[in-house]
């Protein structure tokens, strides 16, 4: 037929023929793609109403991350094989198809295995041992590294190496590699001591060092913190393993030291009186415990020193400790101001005597 003849023309080696039932190949694969996601999200959204499980919502993202995909790629792989390709670039596209195929079947084993692991195996373990939702984590990231290990070694065997060589290689250098493994390995095992032995977890604060904050993330080589000032820290776990860990959430309260200087001409009676209006504050705060106390304790060189101490409530809360202390303080502040009490600051009073000054004089 005259009207077809045009399916004939040739262009870069191919006829519209060609070309035509490529895209036609890649239309079909596309189309198939778009009805399972259709298909698998319609009947699991069902499944889902009726089950108290994620492994509705596993499938479904299995399905829509790697089969979906899968299927496209399918396409592009079986349109181009209906066009004429040099036989060089042929086997490039084989291979990085193959090394596509490979990926996309191990992130759905990797989905998988998060699922079993976060669903199933944490949870006879917790029955167990107790372990909890930091050595989840944990065990899921060991086991997705090796996963993805062995899905390296097929890549790497897909283009001729020979893993074992390159493992046999490896025992020649394998004393500078464990020089340099020296710190990941210690971060390593410091985090499996942290999981294990569970001094703090994600949502903590706790306090060392010079820094404080609440735990976000507890990984394999570091912890990441949230200071109060708004930053966020990674501190590797080797240090953190070692260092002297205080964790505020632990306990029911938050401690809070003050200390006030009288003058030194302050009265006894007066000084009776300070310490009486500073319990009656703290007595009076809400937001403290009754273990709180104030006492006269010592002779500075230039005040007389009142240290008080308090337990504020809410431990974690940065902020409500902070407005406590304000409150308390100023409370403080206000009734030494009524009471005529004189706060000192550091000063120095010079006595000259007038033996000294007529010695000087001559």
């Amino acid at each position: 037929m005259p009207s077809l003849e045009f399916l004939q023309y040739s262009y870069l080696g191919n006829t519209v023929q060609q070309y035509l039932i490529a895209v036609g190949v890649f239309v079909l694969f596309l189309l198939g793609a778009a009805i399972l996601r259709l298909v698998i999200s319609n009947i699991f959204k069902k499944l889902a109403k009726k089950t108290k499980t994620k492994l509705d919502d596993t499938i479904v993202s299995i399905v829509n991350k790697v089969f979906v995909f899968v299927i496209i790629l399918g396409g592009i792989y079986f349109g181009l094989r209906a066009l004429a390709i040099p036989e060089n670039i042929w086997t490039l596209i084989e291979k990085a198809v193959q090394v596509i195929f490979i990926i996309k079947i191990f992130q759905a084993i990797t989905i998988l295995v998060d699922f079993m692991i976060s669903t199933y195996l944490v949870k006879l373990l917790h029955l167990k041992k107790g372990f909890d939702i930091e050595l989840s984590r944990m065990l899921t990231r060991i086991v997705n590294i090796a996963i993805w290990v062995i899905g390296a070694s097929m890549i790497l065997n897909l283009f001729g190496y020979d893993i074992g060589a390159i493992v046999a290689g490896l025992g020649i250098g394998g004393l500078a590699l464990a020089l340099a493994a020296q710190d990941p390995l210690a971060n390593f095992f410091s985090s499996l001591s942290i999981v294990a032995d569970k001094p703090f977890k994600v949502g903590d604060v706790i306090k060392f060092d010079k820094y404080e904050g609440v735990i976000l993330d507890i990984g394999m080589r570091t912890t990441r913190i949230e200071t109060f000032f708004g930053t966020v820290i990674s501190v590797p776990n080797n240090v953190l393993a070692k260092a002297v860990v205080e964790n505020m959430s632990k306990r029911a309260s938050r401690r809070a030291d003050g200390q006030i200087g009288l003058v030194y001409h302050t009265s006894p009676a007066q000084i009776k009186k300070s310490v009486k209006i500073i319990k009656d504050i703290l007595k009076k705060e809400k937001n403290i415990t009754s273990d709180y106390r104030a006492f006269f304790t010592e002779y500075d060189p230039s005040s007389l020193r009142l240290e008080f101490t308090y337990y504020v409530k809410n431990p974690t809360d940065f902020g409500f400790f902070l407005e406590t202390k304000d409150r308390v303080n100023r409370n403080i502040k206000t009734e030494f101001d009524k009471e005529g009490l004189e706060m000192a600051f550091p000063t120095q009073t010079l006595h000259i005597h007038k033996d000294v000054k007529e010695t000087v004089s001559k």
